[in-house]
């Protein structure tokens, strides 16, 4: 099959590289693989394509041409600019009537868009082709495995001969079970809305009690432990935090909740976003209150910036927040995360008192406090006795309750996580 892709994000390069891998002849207009520093540099993902590449299997710098499955990866907010995007390929196609060519819709999209598009185009006398809802549920730090090991596979269509066509392309990836879920677009379109608005609402429920626990003393680890044994409730998405991030799960909250908002009166959706961006400020409040607002002059050092372990990207970060609030109040922030640092410098640029350095510990010397941002794997067991020897003071403010409250309090730290250790 020949796939045209549109889009130069985590979503487009990830199905290009995965159907190009199963032998399907891929385009794409990006002139070049992503470099190994950009907001994409999984390493898994990047070898990938170059193999695909190198195979002749992957071609970048295509131009405007025909295709079996076009694939819109952009978010394209507005039918305006849908209909823009994708209309070269609709000039070419038109010529071919006799084809039946699909486009698939790969993003989070307002309610009706598919069949909008379909609308259109049989207006456009181009009603051979077809639309379809196919939201990718690509994570990043594990985007390769989210295609090729999904954990569903939804398509929003009411035609027969495209879920055909959509199974036959995707059986590499549905092998050992069948997880193809079909259901018609509006309904599709709302699924995906729906599972990253639930999924912040556990995030952001967990944020509520924790503030509760803080108060009033309670470990929320036991809490969560307790909570999580509920098989009506589970334990994934249950961990409070220092605030969600990433561009596209966050532009597909706002988009949920712009349709929320058409009820016109405020809803739950309104209040999981009003306590993530508290929680994005909580770490500096801490610090603000521990130092009693004396903070200007002061050094911080923050460990991780991306908004989630095993990827670069910064958008939507906490991180972000956290760090202009700091140097707004002329604090020094020292900077470390294993991948994220290039997207860092991307995003700030070479802001006075930001400094990014190349290892956690290089991070915390001369410190007056930690903060944990992102939990990557390789801080959770340093030695944080050696850590709080060379800071100037003792503080640790641990945005994802990676560390153990007794065993820092032992090894001499002032430490506040999550609902957990000192309230501060």
């Amino acid at each position: 099959m020949n796939v045209r892709v549109l889009g130069d994000n985590l979503e487009a390069w990830t199905l290009a590289g995965a159907l190009a891998f199963t032998g399907c002849a891929v385009s794409m207009e990006q002139p070049t693989l992503p470099e190994a520093d950009s907001d994409i540099a999984e390493p898994d993902l990047l070898q990938l394509l170059e193999q695909q590449h190198l195979a002749g299997r992957l071609q970048l710098g295509a131009g405007e041409e025909a295709a079996d499955l076009l694939l819109v990866t952009r978010r394209l907010p507005s039918m305006d600019e849908l209909q823009a995007a994708i209309q070269g390929f609709v000039a070419k196609v038109k010529k071919q009537p006799e084809s039946r060519p699909l486009i698939a819709l790969v993003q989070s999209v307002a309610l009706g868009t598919t069949d909008g598009l379909q609308a259109w185009l049989n207006e456009q006398g181009a009603g051979h082709v077809r639309v379809l809802f196919w939201p990718a549920f690509i994570q990043s730090g594990r985007a390769l495995e989210s295609v090729t090991r999904p954990e569903r596979i939804l398509l929003g269509t009411r035609d027969k001969q495209v879920v055909s066509t959509m199974r036959r392309v995707l059986s590499p990836f549905n092998r050992s079970r069948d997880t193809l879920m079909v259901m018609p677009p509006l309904e599709a379109e709302l699924s995906k809305l729906a599972i990253n608005g639930m999924l912040a609402t556990r995030v952001s429920y967990m944020n509520e009690l924790a503030r509760l626990a803080s108060d009033k003393g309670i470990d929320i680890e036991q809490v969560r432990q307790g909570m999580g044994t509920d098989s009506r409730i589970g334990f994934q998405y249950l961990y409070p935090g220092c605030g969600f991030g990433g561009e596209a799960f966050l532009g597909t909250l706002e988009q949920l909740n712009r349709e929320l908002g058409d009820l016109n009166e405020p809803g739950l959706l309104s209040s999981v976003f009003a306590i993530n961006e508290q929680q994005k400020d909580l770490l500096f409040q801490k610090f603000w209150r521990y130092f009693k607002a004396e903070i200007s002059g002061r050094r911080v050092a923050l460990w991780g910036c991306s908004f989630k372990p095993s990827t670069s990207v910064v958008e939507g970060s906490p991180a972000l927040v956290l760090i202009e609030a700091l140097l707004a109040h002329n604090v020094e922030v020292h900077v470390y995360d294993p991948m994220a640092l290039p997207a860092l410098k991307r995003r700030l640029g070479n802001r006075p008192g930001l400094v990014c350095v190349d290892s956690a510990a290089a991070a915390a010397e001369g410190a007056d406090a930690l903060m944990l941002v992102t939990e990557w794997k390789e801080f959770w067991n340093r030695d944080m006795a050696a850590i709080q020897s060379s800071m100037q003071t003792p503080l640790l403010l641990d945005g994802r309750n990676v560390f153990d409250p007794g065993l820092m309090a032992e090894l001499g730290w002032v430490y506040s996580g999550i609902g957990r250790g000192v309230s501060i």
